[in-house]
């Protein structure tokens, strides 16, 4: 076939052609890319699967009868569900079921295993990279997102409650909004100090926060009272170790020391806290100061005068808060000891384990859940345990009761992220 010669100034079309589809091809490789990129970054949200669980009881329960075990540890119980951090979010399970009601998860950089709290209403997680996540607890779904720098060096915890959320920023604290993540106010760190131990909400708008700070002899704290609408500073007061909250008027304290009063019993304060400030109400004196758990009025405190410095407790002590005087003493049998224990709901929930020689063949430890009356301790139920073999490689070989409320006792290994108990 005879070809037809092209004009000079007539375009070639075939070339144009062949440019247009190595052009098009380049622009799919680029979206393409960009669409693997947004999906692979995108946060995984699931969503409730199902109806919202309900609760399994209002309180911790008075005489629980029933035991499962889990493989994972909550960072709370919150209604009928139980929230767990994943290695990178968070996900809520149906207590009643075990099965997932929801899971939210981060797929770009930075989001390792975050810190999580939640309230009635909304889950937080704040991972290292400073990305915090607000999430409704009912349906899963996230409601607001915010960013700000934190201390990778140091694990953060963040504070829950009052309708706020409450973190530590760059050279200060800082308090979000639990509905839409709105920051509320900034309270300044003192120059000596570095983070914040803890968060009590108090009535009438105060906030106490409890700050770690140098000093000469390495163990006083401060806490400062806030108005938590504002930020406002409205007191100030020295302590020497953490503080508990008893009730909404009283938080319990080891006075500051000084060098030469190391080694000598800890002078236990008892504090009148509202927005004026917190005021001596009473104090006593104790050479074995362990404070575990306070709540309605009792302050509980473990002891082993055999062993002071054993992990392991065999001596309890229930101290009222409202006379600052001791209300009951508990003794743990021989060849037994107590974990960790917690207040709730005017009663105290604390594990009695048995005591093996570390180095026997066997390591099965034989532990009792303990229900005490937390104004008397006296005792009110007792449930034998299920056996559980203590890991070779754990230096605590005690259970400690982790939480108790919504109708769920969480008991656990102090060493572990897994081999928890749940009774009910």
């Amino acid at each position: 076939m005879t070809q037809v010669p092209r004009l000079l100034t007539e375009p070639d079309l075939a070339a144009m052609r062949k440019r247009m589809v190595i052009w098009v091809a380049v622009l799919v490789i680029m979206m393409s890319s960009l669409l693997v990129e947004w999906y692979m970054e995108r946060d995984v949200i699931t969503g409730n699967q199902g109806p919202f669980p309900a609760a399994l009881g209002t309180e911790a329960p008075a005489a629980p009868s029933q035991v499962s075990r889990q493989s994972y540890r909550p960072e709370a119980l919150v209604h009928g569900l139980s929230i767990a951090p994943t290695d990178s979010g968070v996900r809520a399970l149906n207590l009643g079921t075990g099965k997932e009601y929801w899971r939210y998860e981060r797929r770009d950089e930075g989001a390792d295993m975050p810190s999580v709290a939640a309230s009635a209403d909304t889950v937080v997680a704040w991972s290292d990279d400073g990305k915090l996540v607000g999430i409704d607890l009912r349906t899963g779904n996230v409601r607001w997102r915010t960013e700000f720098s934190r201390d990778g060096d140091v694990f953060q915890r963040i504070h829950l409650g009052a309708g706020q959320v409450v973190a530590q920023t760059p050279g200060g604290v800082a308090a979000f909004s639990e509905r839409s993540g709105k920051k509320l106010w900034t309270l300044r760190l003192p120059r000596s100090c570095r983070y914040p131990w803890a968060v009590h909400d108090l009535p009438n708008h105060l906030t106490a926060v409890e700050l770690g700070c140098e000093s000469s002899d390495d163990q006083n704290c401060v806490v400062i009272g806030v108005d938590n609408r504002t930020g406002a500073e409205l007191w100030k007061r020295t302590v020497r170790q953490k503080l508990y909250k008893t009730d909404n008027h009283t938080l319990v304290a080891v006075s500051p020391n000084t060098t030469s009063q190391l080694g000598e019993m800890a002078r236990v304060q008892v504090l009148d806290v509202d927005r004026k400030g917190a005021r001596l109400r009473a104090e006593f004196s104790s050479d074995s100061w362990f404070p575990e758990d306070a709540g309605d009025g009792i302050i509980i405190s473990g002891a082993n005068p055999e062993s002071p410095d054993s992990f392991g407790f065999s001596v309890l002590t229930g101290y009222d808060t409202q006379v600052g005087k001791r209300a009951w003493e508990r003794q743990a049998p021989a060849g037994n000891s107590f974990g960790l224990a917690k207040c709730a709901d005017g009663r105290v929930y604390i594990v009695q384990n048995s005591l093996f020689f570390e180095g026997g063949e066997s390591r099965v430890l034989h532990a009792d859940l303990l229900v005490l009356d937390a104004h008397s301790g006296d005792l009110l139920h007792r449930l034998r345990l299920p056996d559980m073999t203590v890991p070779r490689d754990f230096s605590l070989t005690d259970l400690a009761v982790r939480e108790a409320g919504n109708g769920v006792i969480r008991v656990g290994w102090l060493e572990a992220l897994h081999d928890v108990l749940f009774v009910t």
